[in-house]
């Protein structure tokens, strides 16, 4: 047995809003009592089975001596007494299709529960019903449900095929059969177009058929691209989606691919390709050139061009023609041959020697700073280079006096200062010197020595002074 709970809350009723002052309504007439527990709103299924609950609260001495049920407009659909038993006066609402759910006249019944069903609910079956209570001492007790007969509609979408043209036409269509209330169409797309519903009678009485149909000016682009019915009714948990796939007839749209401006002369199997966008699909290619003379070495194969050895009848521009059933469209390629292939740019090794010489450069920059370093140290450090001349020996030449065959430099005999690890000035200038050879490039040969042998055995420089 289908219930009201079964289905979900209500959003499209054009007739809630009056149900809350009917009620208050009914209230301050003193037709709803607090006592008598109902539900506002019963939903049921055409041709469904649904029940409109009716309790009389406790705690009450009270004493029920009759049920009843009727409609606003006063007509009684049904009543139990419990030594009359059940009447059903109204052959629309016969005890085929009505019956109390508890109240029975075999059973010993709880007359404060008089829950109604109906069977094989009609449209002529909405509307409001009132059910009460008969009691002694404090009278009748009476509450108001307001019925309501819904029919989930059937649903589909379908595209409609149409040629190009300037003028604004249904392109797709859906429709919702046999709703009750009607069901709510909109689309989703983005091609722009627009929506117009039209409402007919359904199959069966009291139900509608919505059908809306989207129009909009139909060009090439619009092939294929899917649109989507939205469809929403009271009966349905969350709205259906139909998508639907477009289908809009034009001519043939052309290009030619294929060519990658390389042919040059011998080279073999070149192939040019008719690309082509059009519906319905085209029935015939032709191939031609626009000088009138089609190259021998080119054979036409349906939408591909292939020239088995590019020659100069090649060096020409190519038509491609498709048709079909809509039309023709037609595309052109001008083919350049050359006498000899084209080199292909191949810029690694070029990137990769810029990278070369970026460094190259960075390290000789880098070895030519360090070495106008050290030289600048190194002439500080040396006589006459502008160190402090009281903590030095002196450099004069006339200083020099004669040794064992070689001259003798006189140094100071005040001990020069020490590094701090241990070393002297002269050790530091060394390793200096041997860095800086590091970083330069080799000498030529060195002069002969400048020493030679003297009378006496001793050596004399060339270059030293004597005095």
């Amino acid at each position: 047995m289908a219930r009201a709970a079964v289905l979900p809350p209500s959003r499209l009723s054009p007739t809630l809003p009056l149900l809350p002052l009917l009620l208050l309504l009914l209230q301050e007439t003193g037709a709803q009592d607090v006592r008598v527990r109902v539900l506002p709103e019963v939903r049921g299924r055409l041709g469904g089975t649904v029940e409109l609950p009716c309790h009389l609260l406790p705690p009450t001495t009270e004493r029920v001596s009759q049920v009843t049920w009727q409609r606003l407009d006063g007509t009684v659909v049904a009543a139990f007494h419990p030594s009359f038993g059940v009447d059903f006066p109204n052959s629309q609402f016969s005890k085929d299709r009505l019956s109390f759910v508890r109240a029975r006249p075999e059973t010993n019944a709880d007359l404060r529960d008089a829950t109604l069903a109906f069977r094989g609910l009609r449209v002529e079956d909405e509307g409001n019903y009132t059910c009460e209570f008969a009691t002694f001492p404090n009278g009748t007790r009476r509450g108001v449900t307001w019925l309501r007969v819904i029919a989930q509609p059937e649903n589909h979408a379908e595209a409609q095929e149409v040629t190009i043209g300037p003028q604004s036409v249904a392109v797709a269509r859906c429709v919702s059969t046999g709703g009750r209330p009607p069901a709510r169409i909109t689309w989703i797309s983005s091609l722009g177009g627009e929506a117009k519903d039209t409402q007919e009678p359904g199959i069966q009485a009291g139900t509608v058929t919505i059908i809306s149909r989207y129009s909009l000016v139909p060009v090439g682009r619009a092939d294929g691209v899917k649109v989507t019915c939205r469809v929403e009714h009271e009966s349905f948990e969350e709205p259906i989606l139909l998508p639907v796939t477009l289908s809009v007839r034009y001519p043939p749209e052309v290009s030619i691919s294929g060519y990658d401006d390389n042919w040059y002369l011998g080279r073999s199997e070149a192939i040019l390709t008719c690309d082509v966008r059009s519906n319905p699909e085209p029935t015939d290619y032709d191939w031609s050139t626009t000088s009138g003379v089609f190259p021998a070495s080119a054979v036409a194969q349906g939408s591909q061009l292939l020239v088995h050895s590019v020659d100069r009848m090649v060096n020409t521009t190519f038509i491609c023609t498709a048709t079909n059933a809509v039309g023709t469209g037609r595309a052109e390629q001008v083919i350049l041959v050359r006498d000899t292939p084209q080199a292909s740019r191949d810029v690694g090794p070029l990137v990769w020697g810029a990278v070369g010489g970026t460094l190259l450069v960075l390290l000789l920059a880098g070895g030519f700073l360090a070495l106008i370093l050290l030289r600048g140290r190194r002439r500080r450090k040396s006589p006459g280079g502008g160190g402090n001349d009281g903590d030095r020996g002196s450099y004069d030449p006339k200083t020099q006096v004669f040794g064992n065959g070689g001259p003798v430099f006189w140094r100071s005999a005040s001990p020069e200062p020490m590094r701090p690890d241990g070393r002297e000035e002269d050790e530091e200038e060394e390793e200096e010197m041997k860095a800086e050879q590091g970083l330069m490039l080799p000498p030529h040969e060195s002069p002969k020595d400048d020493m030679e042998s003297h009378l006496d055995g001793s050596l004399i420089s060339r270059r030293a002074v004597y005095v």
